[in-house]
């Protein structure tokens, strides 16, 4: 049986992961015949979520990537995700598990030590991925 690493964002570490996982509606069309609006027709099919957390601000420390959503991230990252890297995606981040609390949304980009700006850091409890975002 392999040994799970206490970082990774594992349900033998204690993260409960969402298994009823929603990004909202998705349009896509795979050829030039479609239905529906012209406008709603997209040409390259959208990246999904996902996102580099770390334990440490200036992405330092130790770091788990993931396209979950997790309803608690578990002991060890618990109040812990002090930088964060969006690759892809929207996603809430929540000060309680569950999805409660105080919440930030944040889109693609590098994420230094964004908590600093918009409130305590150290204090994540849960995220989710709540939107798609078009591929690059």
């Amino acid at each position: 049986m392999r040994e799970i690493p206490k970082t990774e964002l594992s349900p033998d570490n204690g993260a409960v992961i969402d298994t009823k996982w929603q990004v909202g509606p998705l349009r896509y069309y795979a050829c030039a015949a479609s239905e529906g609006n012209e406008a709603d027709i997209v040409t390259v099919a959208p990246r999904m979520p996902e996102i580099v957390v770390y334990d440490h601000t200036g992405f330092r420390g130790a770091y788990a990537r993931t396209n979950l959503s997790f309803l608690y991230v578990g002991d060890f990252w618990n109040d812990r995700i002090s930088s964060l890297i969006v690759v892809s995606g929207v996603w809430r981040f929540y000060r309680d598990e569950y999805y409660k609390g105080d919440h930030w949304e944040l889109g693609p980009g590098f994420y230094e030590c964004f908590f600093m700006e918009r409130g305590p850091d150290d204090v994540i409890s849960s995220f989710q991925a709540i939107a798609l975002t078009a591929a690059v």
